[in-house]
């Protein structure tokens, strides 16, 4: 991977980034959440936005994020509002979703924005044995169509104006082949993605195994940084690992977790450290 700079955070260098969560429902929990942080070891902060009980609200998130900005004006700040059927609390149509997204992308305020990769994508076909073809067969019938035209105007505005793009797809029902794996990172550098993300659920030791050797191979042969975690306890080693791996950023909590398997920012800080 080609090491990308951000300010003064540099990923794909060193160990991998910590990233802290903020979930709060009302501005100021928010806004108590960010002042938390700041005792803490984060190299980047996101606000995951689903949570915000004004997130639909026209004009709501535009000063949360000024707000956040001034709180940490030393820390990378990425927003995410993570749809419902990729493990958010709450629903958007896609076109609602996008036009947030084109918000805070032509706010500047944010430095990283999450876009999730199969927005407005065709379902995939219900997973099966595969009568003919195998297990590439059965693969191909499991993948979402992405659709690239929806996403390229977002991304476009956010470069415009100074931001980074996360292209992100999460699983939390189970892990695809490392071949899929790959191809959705792949595919995420393709469509212009600053770094590429995949967060997907274990449902054995090998499923964690799958995902560290599809990490390490798209490591070594995009351009772009990648981000990957398996969820859960059992995934909890890719948390760690990113160094071995290749995956330049890893998520702890300042408190409650967003997803599955996050350990306290201060005990990952301590891990990373001592590895």
């Amino acid at each position: 991977m080609r090491p990308l700079t951000i300010k003064h955070t540099t990923f794909g260098e060193g160990p991998p980034k910590i990233c802290i969560p903020i979930i709060g429902r009302r501005e100021e929990d928010i806004l108590e959440a960010a002042e938390t942080i700041t005792t803490l070891p984060a190299d980047v902060v996101e606000w995951r936005a689903d949570h915000y009980e004004a997130v639909a609200e026209p004009g709501a998130v535009p000063p949360v994020l000024d707000a956040l900005r001034k709180k940490l004006p030393d820390t990378l700040l990425l927003f995410t509002f993570r749809t419902k059927k990729e493990g958010g609390v709450r629903e958007l149509s896609d076109s609602d979703y996008l036009e947030l997204c084109r918000a805070v992308a032509k706010s500047g305020l944010a430095d990283l924005l999450d876009l999730e990769l199969f927005t407005g994508a065709l379902a995939p076909e219900p997973d099966g044995q595969a009568t003919t073809g195998g297990q590439a067969a059965a693969d191909r019938r499991a993948r979402p169509v992405a659709n690239p035209g929806l996403l390229a105007p977002v991304i476009t505005l956010a470069h415009a104006h100074g931001g980074h793009v996360v292209l992100s797809s999460h699983d939390f029902q189970k892990t695809p082949s490392e071949n899929e794996l790959y191809r959705r990172l792949f595919l995420m550098e393709s469509m212009g993605a600053d770094l590429a993300k995949l967060a997907v659920m274990p449902n054995c030791e090998q499923d964690v195994l799958t995902l560290l050797s599809a990490t390490r191979k798209a490591a070594d042969a995009l351009n772009v940084p990648v981000i990957t975690m398996s969820m859960g306890r059992i995934g909890a080693v890719s948390r760690i690992s990113g160094r071995l791996t290749g995956s330049c950023m890893t998520f702890g909590t300042a408190g409650e977790e967003s997803a599955p398997g996050q350990l306290p920012a201060k005990t990952l800080k301590h891990i990373l450290e001592t590895l």
